[in-house]
């Protein structure tokens, strides 16, 4: 009798856990798989550089690059609690998101809204031994020109570049043939806005009445760089930065643009350039492409920056000033 109850019971234990199981087994694929939390920022690197690529979350004014760094400088160069290559298409919009697309790869993106009726699309690739290169993709669906007459009869795409404390907040271009290094004295000093030689005086844009005008308006400089690119000193190290469309292309630059820097006496200069799409050029639903490359090595003389300028324009097929010429 005994030996019979131990029998009944031990069965019902064995249906009792196998009902349990089975009850357990079909809540959990009843139960929505939840999902991931979007990602913020992302770290990519190749060869020698490695840099943090962030959307603003919780901070949406500095989208971009948020830290960069070299295996022969781990200091990053771009400024705390602002960025590098922080775009116009993305700063204060808060519907921007990072895309993830390989460990050397990342993209900010963003959909066209009421206020800001743009769709953008900005990819960073890090590239070997020291090259970080970067693509925008812009299509506006209304008329930004005509509908935005205060800022001029250009389409702006402009960038901050928010550098973090070097040395020597010059930027180094060459003029005339010559190698200038400038920085104005002051914020929205004289020439803080600097235009290519190679074009005509008939050619550059013309700044338009303005209560509130942009820091660098009415502040030409009398020296003009002949070549889309310019480079700056972060002790041992350079940052060079090469441009695409040197028709479009402008420089304007402040001391202080980034702000305070944590080591005393110096600040963080803002190296920040632009692109002017003319009315003549510009149309609504077309993309337009806007390409940069950042190249961080260690210094070795001027002649090699321009050997880093000719190998990526070749490599990049970015146009020339001689291309641009029909030379």
């Amino acid at each position: 009798m005994r030996n019979r109850i131990f029998k009944l019971l031990s069965a019902a234990a064995v249906l009792a856990a196998l009902s349990y199981s089975a009850g357990n087994l079909h809540s959990r694929q009843e139960t929505a798989p939840q999902p991931c939390p979007p990602m913020h920022c992302q770290l990519i690197r190749a060869g020698e550089i490695e840099a943090i690529i962030g959307d603003g979350a919780g901070h949406n004014v500095r989208p971009g690059i948020w830290a960069m760094s070299s295996i022969h400088h781990h200091f990053s160069i771009m400024k705390n609690m602002s960025s590098g290559m922080l775009s116009g298409e993305f700063r204060g919009k808060a519907n921007t998101v990072l895309e993830y697309i390989d460990d050397s790869t990342s993209a900010l993106k963003r959909e066209p809204t009421g206020d800001y009726p743009a769709r953008s699309r900005l990819v960073f690739r890090a590239r070997s031994p020291y090259y970080l290169d970067t693509e925008l993709t812009v299509r506006d669906s209304v008329d930004f020109i005509a509908t935005r007459p205060k800022e001029g009869n250009e389409r702006q795409v402009a960038y901050n570049c928010y550098v973090n404390s070097p040395e020597d907040i010059r930027i180094h271009f060459l003029s005339g043939g010559q190698w200038e290094r400038f920085v104005p004295a002051v914020h929205a000093g004289p020439g803080s806005s600097i235009a290519p030689s190679y074009l005509k005086d008939s050619e550059l844009e013309v700044w338009p009445v303005n209560d509130d005008p942009r820091f660098h308006w009415y502040k030409r400089n009398e020296k003009r760089f002949d070549e889309p690119f310019y480079y700056g000193r972060f002790g041992k190290m350079v940052l060079i930065l090469v441009f695409d469309k040197p028709r479009w292309i402008r420089f304007y630059l402040s001391p202080e643009g980034g702000g305070a820097s944590l080591i005393p006496g110096q600040t963080s200069p803002a190296w920040d350039f632009e692109w002017l799409i003319p009315r003549k050029d510009y149309q609504i639903n077309r993309d337009y492409l806007f390409r940069t490359c950042l190249v961080y090595k260690q210094f070795e003389s001027d002649e090699d920056v321009l050997r880093e300028v000719r190998k990526v324009q070749q490599d990049l097929s970015y146009e020339t000033v001689a291309q641009m010429k029909g030379n």
